[in-house]
C-alpha cells in the first residue's frame, strides 16, 4: 500500500516528522532498540525522576529523564560545542577542586541554600555561598624525622554538626593574613581530618641513632642482641606554645625466634592507617615559647646466633 504523495507509510511519517510547526527542523528519531540493554540515559539514576500519579496511566510508577535534559538533549543540536552541560563538564576545575560524586565518599547529603542566587552563564566557574558549617580548628605540628628532618604545620579539623563538608580548596589565614590555599578533605558529620599547611621553619628538629651489638646467654653466644636507641630534639622558636607529634617506627618480625623488645615511652596509634601503619610509634609533646625538649627511645632486636637481619643489622 502506497501513502498519499506515493510514499511508503513508514517514510511518510518520517515526513510528516520532518518538520515542527514553526518551521524548524525536527530531531531525528532514535534508532529503535535492539536487543535488551536499557537505553544510557536510562542508566543514570541521579538524573531520572518518578512519574507521579498526574502522569498518563502508561507512564505512572516509571523512571524517566528530567524535563531539562530532554531540553538541553534538544538545544545540542543547534550549539555545536554540545549541550551547556557537556560545556560545564568540559571545563578544567579549578585548583583543589573535586566532582562531588567523587569527594562525597560512602554517604549522601542534601545542601539546602539559604536563598535564590543568579549565577552567570557566562562559562567559567563562580562561588556561589550556599551554607555555613563551623568547623573547630586545631593546629598541631607533625614531624617524621627518620624520614626527614622537617616539622611540618597541620590543623586538625572536626565536624561537630550533622552536615557533610565536602572536598575542595580552602584559604588558611593566620592572624588575618592569607597563608595558602589548600586541599581541604571531605568531612563527614562528626568525622576529623589534618590539613597539611606546609613546613614550619621556626620548629626545629634533629635525630641521631645508635647501635650497640652484643651476645647473650649461657655460653655468650646464643643470641645476638641489638640495642638500638633513638634521640630526638626539638625546638620551639615560635613566641607561642605548640604541640608536635613525633612519628617514629620499630620493626615487625615475622620469625617467631626474632624478639623485639621496645625502650620507650611512646604509643601505638589508636586506629592503623595507611600514614601511620601498625608500626608506628607516635610522641606528643608540648613545647612552650623558646622550649626545647630531647626524646630518647629505641629497642633491642635478639636473633638466634648466625643469623642476621636481612638488609644488614643497623635499622635507621
Amino acid at each position: 500500500p502506497q501513502a498519499p504523495g506515493g510514499l511508503p507509510p513508514e517514510e511518510a511519517r518520517g515526513a510528516r516528522r520532518s518538520r515542527r510547526g514553526d518551521g524548524r527542523p525536527a530531531l531525528p528519531l532514535p534508532p529503535p532498540a535492539t536487543g535488551s540493554a536499557p537505553d544510557a540515559t536510562l542508566l543514570d539514576y541521579p538524573d531520572l525522576v518518578l512519574a507521579g500519579p498526574d502522569e498518563p496511566a502508561g507512564r505512572r510508577g516509571t523512571l524517566h529523564p528530567r524535563p531539562e535534559r530532554l531540553e538541553r538533549e534538544e538545544l545540542s543540536w543547534t550549539l555545536p560545542g554540545g549541550s551547556p552541560g557537556e560545556q560545564i563538564r568540559r571545563l578544567a576545575l579549578p585548583r583543589h577542586a573535586v566532582p562531588p560524586r567523587e569527594s562525597a565518599g560512602s554517604f549522601d547529603h542534601r545542601f539546602d541554600a539559604a536563598a535564590p542566587a543568579d549565577i552567570p552563564s557566562d562559562g567559567t566557574w563562580h562561588t556561589v555561598t550556599v551554607d555555613e558549617i563551623p568547623l573547630s580548628a586545631l593546629p598541631e605540628y607533625v614531624t617524621v624525622p627518620a624520614v626527614e628532618e622537617k616539622v611540618y604545620a597541620t590543623l586538625v579539623l572536626a565536624n561537630r554538626t550533622d552536615r557533610a563538608v565536602l572536598a575542595g580548596p580552602v584559604e588558611v589565614t593566620v592572624d588575618d593574613e592569607f597563608l595558602l590555599t589548600a586541599a581541604l578533605p571531605t568531612l563527614a558529620p562528626g568525622g576529623t581530618r589534618r590539613l597539611g599547611i606546609g613546613v614550619a621553619e621556626s620548629v626545629e628538629v634533629a635525630r641521631r641513632t645508635e647501635l650497640r651489638e652484643s651476645a647473650t646467654g649461657m655460653l655468650k653466644g646464643n643470641s645476638t642482641v641489638l640495642d638500638h636507641r633513638v634521640h630526638v630534639q626539638l625546638a620551639n622558636r615560635l613566641g607561642r606554645a605548640v604541640t608536635v607529634e613525633v612519628r617514629e617506627r620499630v620493626p615487625v618480625a615475622s620469625d617467631a625466634e626474632i624478639r623485639i623488645e621496645e625502650r620507650a615511652d611512646w604509643r601505638a596509634p589508636a586506629v592503623s592507617t595507611p600514614e601511620c601503619p601498625p608500626s608506628t610509634r607516635l610522641w606528643r609533646v608540648d613545647l612552650p615559647p623558646g622550649g626545647r625538649i630531647e626524646l630518647d627511645g629505641g629497642y633491642l632486636i635478639k636473633i638466634p646466633a648466625g643469623k642476621a637481619i636481612v638488609g644488614g643489622n643497623r635499622r635507621n
